[in-house]
């Protein structure tokens, strides 16, 4: 991935995201740990023992003439038990073990990644909602106190608008802190060190997910997902390397020559051919210790398969439930407060609604609003997750994880997340926010110095997302919240 422009080095897209969780040092050095155990296990030689050299020189003084004599001897031994067979199984598996691994963590940090930038995203939208809420909260107070000069209003109402700005300021202060904690965690999960929070631009992402009728198979298939695949390898390594213990010490040929000179200058050559068998040690003391970590890595692995299917299963689950609450968000709560708004600013008007009753409604409509937001990046990264899960998941009719042939620890890039913003849409796309309550006006009221209806000024347009339809028909680009002015 190409490094991002030093104008842009704090804000990042989704994407930027998961291509810079994908060049975290620990993602790096797994991948790192593969090819240096993949070039180890390609020099493993076929014979499990080095040749043996042996030189034995002497002198003889057994005349009145002192000679030198000597023997020299070399041997090789060969294993008969199978053991070169089984040392390359055995680093094989664990060079497999080692890819999933990888394949494991590059997926744990590219979600933690998506959850962290979908996070600060909601965080940000939040708190662009809490300061345009702050704004009105403030005017209002301000029109508020003059009219209760004016003895259009008590001065109980001036009150009520005060604690409502007041209100405001601290829940905006309150967002504007999560937008810097989550903005040091976006950057700790992309793995970079920054001396502030980074912030997000771009749209946001809606994965597409496949078909209903296709999560029950994809579901039985979630246990060959890199994580669980890696306890399987780990069990089955630790059977290997008891294997190899046990052949290690078992029937073992030595061959060999043995040449010697005697004192009077005769040479002599022997043939060497010797039996190593075993009768007494067979290597139990080494195999037990492997074997024993094999039956309990077995269960380990047993317990991350069944951890996989759930959480698939959960992550499915998640993209009903969660577009769900979006949808009753949209349909119903937010619009219903946004009425709620407008009748009581109309009840206002004809004398029948106090200014609390008004500020109430417009606290419900500002906190559904918000909770919508919210909704709309849980949504997304519920999308998200299961893209990436299923990304990983073995088709029908592919071999196993660890039998397909793979020239990279990790995938060559993460999933494509399609991005899309008409109104509405819930299978991989998102809707606009709806907008505000409306304008609050108090007509009617006596005391007003100059006569002219008093008025509490309407909420700003909606937050859209770059691609959402605006009024006019045109598209937007995306309003992102800068809580602290982070960006350089």
């Amino acid at each position: 991935m190409a490094p991002l422009a030093p104008e842009r080095v704090y804000a990042i897209t989704f994407d930027e995201a998961l291509g810079l969780a994908a060049e975290a040092p620990s993602v790096a050095g797994a991948e790192r740990a593969v090819s240096v155990k993949s070039e180890g296990n390609s020099k493993i030689g076929l014979l499990t023992s080095n040749p043996s050299l042996v030189l034995q020189p002497g002198f003889s003084t057994r005349d009145a003439n002192p000679r030198l004599e000597g023997e020299v001897a070399l041997t090789q031994s060969f294993n008969l038990a199978g053991l070169s067979g089984n040392r390359r199984k055995a680093a094989r598996t664990e060079e497999q073990q080692l890819r999933d691994e990888a394949r494991a963590v590059a997926l744990s940090r590219r979600l933690d990644a998506a959850q962290a930038w979908l996070d600060m995203w909601a965080a940000e939208a939040a708190f662009q909602l809490s300061r345009e809420e702050l704004g009105l909260a403030m005017e209002l107070a301000a029109r508020t106190r003059r009219a209760a000069e004016a003895a259009a209003l008590t001065r109980a109402d001036a009150a009520d608008a005060d604690a409502y700005e007041a209100e405001a300021r601290l829940a905006s202060l309150s967002v504007e802190g999560e937008v810097t904690d989550l903005g040091f965690r976006l950057a700790e999960m992309v793995g970079r060190a920054t001396p502030l929070p980074m912030t997000t631009s771009g749209e946001l992402p809606m994965a597409t997910v496949p078909e209903r009728a296709a999560w029950p198979a994809l579901i039985a298939r979630a246990a060959a997902l890199p994580a669980a695949r890696a306890e399987k390898l780990a069990a089955e390594a630790d059977r290997a390397r008891a294997s190899e213990a046990r052949s290690a010490r078992g029937l073992d040929l030595q061959l060999g020559a043995r040449a010697q000179r005697d004192s009077t200058g005769n040479d002599v050559l022997y043939g060497i051919v010797g039996f190593t068998f075993p009768v007494f040690e067979r290597g139990h003391r080494e195999a037990a210790t492997f074997d024993a970590a094999a039956a309990r890595r077995a269960g380990e692995a047993e317990d991350a398969s069944r951890r996989a299917v759930t959480e698939l299963a959960r992550a499915f689950h998640e993209v009903e439930h969660t577009g769900e609450v979006l949808d009753a968000l949209e349909k119903t709560l937010v619009p219903a407060a946004a009425e709620s708004a407008r009748l009581r600013e109309a009840a206002m008007r004809a004398g029948d609604a106090t200014v609390v009753e008004v500020l109430v409604a417009r606290r419900s409509a500002a906190a559904a609003r918000a909770r919508e937001l919210r909704a709309r990046a849980a949504h997304a990264w519920a999308r998200a997750k299961v893209a990436m899960l299923v990304a990983l998941v073995p088709t029908d009719g592919a071999p196993d994880a660890a039998a397909r042939p793979s020239t990279s620890a990790v995938p060559s890039a993460p999933p494509t997340l399609r991005v899309s913003g008409a109104q509405g849409e819930r299978d991989g796309q998102t809707s606009a926010v709806p907008s505000a309550p409306p304008t609050l006006r108090v007509s009617g009221t006596q005391g007003e110095g100059d006569g002219q209806t008093w008025a509490v000024p309407s909420a700003p347009p909606p937050l859209r997302v770059s691609g959402s339809p605006s009024p006019d028909g045109r598209d937007t680009e995306a309003s992102q919240p800068r809580s602290t002015g982070v960006t350089p």
